[in-house]
């Protein structure tokens, strides 16, 4: 992991309209041309916002909620969170999910006294809506915005079937050899924890926050398509060396979990960051050629390409989201959205991202240099 600390190129403005609350809680950021999409770990909407001013400005556009699309366990308010932590843009869909992950109560110190806070501490929470794991068609409109819609002809938004206290592919996984026992394990307690998406055809990468094993973090590979015999539903088809429904890559990040995942090419750039309720230190790695990996693997830390060691507040300011940035003329960058932002970064309903420059899978040094 790179020592010194990297400063942004630039800043960009993210300007909502709904009295800041997607601002302060933002866990996702996928972006496609002047579209950007994000989301907040809170509630079940997805939030579109239209490029100006060259793209150093993102306005909010519409919001959608996720019950528009899919068939949601939960829909009483308050009660159906998604937790959503991975989008990605690729063949005219949006790819989407939640965390998978189960919640402890965390105890407020300024609310609870030590009796309250110790019972807090024995309640684990299961929220249906987080096992989302699904697509949406998009439609590109004469000015080039993209409208999730739930039926474009043919396409019609799916996702994989919802089961008491998880989904098909948690369902794929209990009988894991290596993360089996950590589905029923908390979030932010290296228990299973999805915060990252990739996504190209029919194949979707999750990044896994945790479990960490032994300082190795977890992208699992899935192959997802329509099922042939239910509408509006995906399913997962088998692609383990032993007909399991996931891949397991295994990949050595300095023991930090995986926090976001988008592809650069056919590279796949990763957001690494603390598994437990830390701040820091996060970092930014290059999985070189991972498009073009068929097979299960174990990445060694000399194997991947060490990009960027990000700044962090202290209790604020908590990179959660990334996505690469192409322009015509101008050099790769790498656009990232924070959550918890401090008062320095927000303005009025919005806040502030920050644009770094991307290093060449050829000269990660550049990254580097003041």
């Amino acid at each position: 992991m790179p020592s010194d600390i990297a400063s942004p190129i630039a800043t960009v403005r993210l300007i909502f309209r709904d009295g800041g609350e997607t601002a302060g809680d933002l866990s996702v950021a996928e972006r496609a041309g002047d579209n950007l999409f994000v989301a907040s770990d809170e509630g079940a909407q997805i939030v579109h916002l239209a490029a100006e001013d060259g793209g150093t400005v993102y306005r909010q556009d519409a919001v959608h909620r996720l019950a528009e699309f899919f068939a949601l366990p939960a829909t009483a308010p308050g009660e159906d969170e998604a937790d959503i932590e991975g989008m990605a843009i690729v063949g005219g869909w949006l790819w989407i999910t939640g965390s998978h992950a189960l919640a402890r109560k965390k105890p407020k110190r300024d609310e609870h006294g030590p009796a309250e806070a110790l019972e807090r501490l024995t309640e684990v929470r299961c929220d249906p809506n987080r096992f989302l794991l699904g697509r949406i068609p998009l439609v590109t409109e004469a000015d080039g915005r993209l409208t999730p819609v739930r039926r474009d002809g043919k396409r019609t938004a799916g996702c994989l079937k919802f089961r008491k206290g998880g989904n098909a592919l948690t369902k794929a996984l209990a009988e894991d050899e290596h993360l089996a026992r950590f589905v029923a394990v908390p979030a932010k307690e290296n228990g299973f924890d999805v915060e990252g998406m990739a996504a190209h055809g029919d194949r979707v990468w999750l990044g896994l926050r945790g479990p960490v094993l032994r300082g190795w973090a977890c992208i699992l590979e899935l192959a997802v398509e329509d099922h042939p015999d239910v509408e509006e539903r995906l399913r997962l088809r088998p692609i383990g060396p032993n007909g399991e429904k996931y891949r397991k890559h295994f990949v050595d990040l300095d023991g930090l979990g995986i926090r976001e995942l988008t592809f650069d090419g056919e590279d796949l750039v990763i957001l690494a960051g603390p598994t437990m309720d830390l701040d820091g230190p996060v970092a930014v790695w290059r999985w070189t050629d991972a498009l073009s990996v068929t097979h299960e693997t174990v990445i060694p830390r000399d194997r991947l390409v060490p990009l960027l060691t990000l700044p962090h507040g202290k209790g604020d300011d908590h990179a959660e989201g990334i996505a690469c940035i192409h322009r015509d003329g101008a050099p790769p960058a790498l656009l990232v959205v924070y959550d918890s932002p401090s008062k320095a970064r927000r303005h009025g309903t919005g806040t502030t991202a920050d644009l770094f420059a991307l290093p060449s899978r050829y000269d990660p040094a550049n990254a580097f240099r003041a």
